[in-house]
């Protein structure tokens, strides 16, 4: 099969073994994939997250094989099912669509896709999924859509994990794909106070299209400051999505009695806050990554009822020799959101 696989600083499309489904576990076909936030942050940070891990003592030896081998990205898909391996129910036919979330069972474990050579991401032809990971997308559902199911996802966890009555002021630091994405669960949830705040004009209209009631430039404006305005006397929950050096702690500086404060961002090093801030004013601290099952399924619901508006999330799509060309587009917040690679584009 042909995979657009990681190379130093480029993407190289190789031949690839097809991936043979081991017990419980299917082939699936890929119609497309999202470039993921964080599939950019290990493209730029490979050496030093492996470096970093390896000196808080972690068993690294995994990764330093995939970088050597050469990763295949891409955790953000629908597909269709090809093939059944040894021991799977079958519920679901060949040929149909589906999305999943982003590990395979192996040896009674989940691996992340894309983390290693033999479970390779969704920059391929094809990939192995786990059979009772599967969801069926719906006919009224299209690829576009779907493919957008593990990002929503994301956002409908980092929703739930907040301690929500649903009166706050909700504050959107950073209009990336997640942010966004975080802006639509809110206002689709009913929150009447949305205020989202990024460096690009472009990103802070598309913020404006997916729910948001009110945008700052964070270059001039406090969003914080905003908020308040927008909604006097409310409780406020912030949602940083940036992962800029420097923001956790400007956030607990800025950030009122009793605010809580979830995080989706992805720091590249560390970062550090002065405890005595967030302690006096009893601030709430939650990191946020993936999701449940659940949750899963309802970002597809989601989608599928148009009760998110997923449109404006996309602004381009590429056929594998292209992604490292999408890669450095996607550095530009004025150009692109969200990418899709499309495998067997030609």
């Amino acid at each position: 099969m042909r995979a657009a696989v990681m190379r130093g600083d480029r993407f190289v499309v190789e031949d690839r073994p097809i991936p043979k489904p081991g017990p419980g576990n299917v082939l699936a076909k890929v119609r497309a994939c999202g470039i993921c936030g964080s599939d950019l942050h290990y493209f730029h940070h490979a050496p030093q997250i492996i470096g970093r891990a390896r000196e808080l003592g972690a068993d690294t030896s995994d990764m330093e094989q995939a970088l050597r081998d050469g990763p295949v990205l891409g955790h953000e898909f629908v597909c269709e099912i090809v093939e059944f391996g040894p021991g799977t129910q079958r519920a679901l036919p060949a040929g149909q669509r589906v999305a999943s979330m982003p590990f395979v069972m192996r040896d009674g474990a989940p691996v992340l896709v894309g983390s290693r050579p033999e479970t390779p991401g969704a920059y391929a032809e094809y990939m192995e999924l786990t059979e009772a990971f599967l969801l069926l997308v719906p006919d009224e559902v299209s690829d576009d859509a779907a493919a957008l199911t593990e990002p929503f996802g994301i956002a409908v966890h980092a929703v739930n994990k907040a301690d929500l009555r649903g009166d706050e002021a909700c504050v959107i630091v950073g209009c990336g794909p997640i942010g966004l994405a975080v802006t639509a669960v809110l206002r689709a949830r009913g929150f009447e106070t949305i205020v989202a705040g990024d460096l690009s004009p472009t990103r802070r209209e598309l913020a404006t299209r997916l729910g948001a009631t009110a945008v700052v430039d964070a270059r001039t404006g406090s969003l914080l400051t905003r908020a308040a305005a927008e909604a006097p006397g409310r409780p406020v929950v912030i949602f940083e999505n940036t992962g800029a050096p420097g923001m956790l702690h400007r956030l607990v500086l800025e950030a009122p009695k009793d605010a809580q404060i979830l995080v989706t961002g992805i720091a590249a090093g560390d970062e550090s806050f002065v405890p005595m801030l967030a302690i006096t004013k009893e601030l709430k601290l939650q990191f946020v990554i993936y999701y449940t099952a659940e949750e899963f399924a309802e970002a597809l619901e989601l989608i599928r009822t148009d009760r998110v508006n997923w449109r404006p999330l996309l602004t381009g799509s590429v056929g594998l020799e292209d992604v490292t060309q999408a890669f450095a587009d996607l550095s530009d917040p004025e150009r692109h959101a969200k990418i899709l690679v499309r495998p067997w584009a030609t």
